[in-house]
C-alpha cells in the first residue's frame, strides 16, 4: 500500500501560511533531484493502493495569523486597520483585506507583515504572480526573510517547479533552521521520492519546531515507518490518533503499520474496525477490506487488491 504523504507547509508566528494537501499528482516532475530519487529506502512500505485524503482541497488553505498579532505604532486609527485587517484575513475576504492593507501600506509602506499576509492570501486564491509580487518587495528590503522564502517555495510547488521548490526551502532552512514551515516542505517531498531518512530528519526538526498538527505526525509516522522505525513510527500515528480520532488518513496507514509489518493482526483489525464506521468512500473501504483479509490469515490474491 502506498502510503498517504501530505503535502504542507507549516506556519510562521505573525506571517501566515500556506498548506498543501494531498499525495503527489500526475502532474509532478519525473526528474527528481538525483539525491532524492537515489536515496529511496529499501525497505518502502507496500499495499493495495494510495489514499486520497476526503477532505483534500485543491488550492491551499491559509492560516489565521496566529494570536501574536503586529506590533504597531501608537496609532488608535492604526491599531483599528490592523484588527480589520486580521479579521478579513481570518474570514478569507481577500477583496477586503486587500483594501485594508492598502490603507496600512499607505501609512507604513515598509510593513512586512502585510505584505506576506496578502502573498499568503494570493497563493490561496491561486494569484501566484500576484504572490510573488508581495514576496519579492518583502526579499527587496529583508533578502533572508525566511518565511518569504518559504512562501516562494510553495509557489514554485504550486506551479510545478520542483528543483526551485527546493532551492527556496533549503534557503528558508538556511536563513532560519527554526522554520518549521519549511522543514515540513522539504520532508514532504523527500517522502514522494522515499528518500525516508531525509524525510525523518526534516519532519523531526518541523516537529520539534512547534509543527505538531495531524499531516506532519501522519507524515513523520509514514517516514519513520519507511525507515525500519516501526516502534517510533507507531508512536507519532498514536499522536496523531489523540489529536483526530476520526482521521482515515492516519487510520488507514496505522492499520498497514498493524498489520504489514508489526505483525499485530488482531490490533490492526481494531484500527480497521474504527475505519468501517468513519469512512464512507468506496475506494477506502475496499482498502479496509482487503487489509482484513490479510489481518485474518486469508491470504488475498494480488487481483483482490483495490486499483490506484
Amino acid at each position: 500500500m502506498r502510503i498517504v504523504i501530505y503535502f504542507l507547509t507549516a506556519c510562521f508566528v505573525l506571517s501566515g501560511c500556506v498548506t498543501v494537501l494531498g499525495p503527489p499528482d500526475s502532474n509532478t516532475p519525473t526528474d527528481a533531484p538525483k539525491d532524492l530519487k537515489d536515496a529511496a529506502a529499501p525497505n518502502a512500505l507496500p499495499g493495495p493502493g494510495a489514499l486520497e485524503d476526503p477532505n483534500k482541497k485543491e488550492m491551499p488553505n491559509v492560516e489565521s495569523l496566529k494570536t501574536a498579532e503586529p506590533t504597531v505604532p501608537a496609532d488608535t486609527e492604526l491599531d483599528s486597520l490592523y484588527k480589520r485587517f486580521i479579521e478579513a484575513k481570518q474570514a478569507r475576504q481577500f477583496k477586503a483585506a486587500t483594501d485594508i492593507a492598502g490603507q496600512i501600506l499607505a501609512r507604513n509602506p515598509n510593513d512586512i507583515k502585510v505584505f506576506n499576509a496578502l502573498a499568503v492570501m494570493s497563493i490561496d486564491h491561486g494569484k501566484y504572480e500576484l504572490a510573488r509580487m508581495f514576496l519579492d518587495k518583502i526579499l527587496t528590503k529583508e533578502p533572508g526573510n525566511s518565511a518569504a522564502l518559504n512562501n516562494l517555495g510553495v509557489i514554485e510547488l504550486k506551479t510545478d517547479n520542483l528543483r526551485l521548490a527546493l532551492v527556496q526551502f533549503k534557503k528558508a532552512i538556511g536563513s532560519d533552521s527554526r522554520n518549521k514551515a519549511a522543514h515540513a516542505n522539504l520532508g514532504s517531498i523527500c517522502l514522494q521520492y522515499r528518500n525516508f531518512q531525509c524525510a525523518s530528519t526534516e519532519l523531526m526538526a518541523a516537529y520539534d519546531n512547534g509543527d505538531q498538527g495531524t499531516d506532519t505526525l501522519n507524515n513523520l509516522g509514514f517516514a519513520l515507518a519507511g525507515a525500519g522505525h516501526y516502534d517510533q513510527a507507531e508512536s507519532y500515528y498514536d499522536k496523531a490518533g489523540a489529536k483526530n480520532s476520526s482521521n482515515v488518513t492516519v487510520l488507514l496507514n496505522y492499520a498497514v503499520l498493524l498489520i504489514e509489518h508489526a505483525n499485530r493482526p488482531q490490533d490492526g483489525i481494531k484500527v480497521l474496525n474504527k475505519l468501517r464506521f468513519v469512512a464512507h468512500e468506496p475506494a477506502i473501504l475496499e482498502k479496509v477490506d482487503y487489509l482484513a483479509k490479510k489481518a485474518e490469515g486469508k491470504n488475498p490474491t494480488p487481483k483482490d487488491a483495490p486499483i490506484d
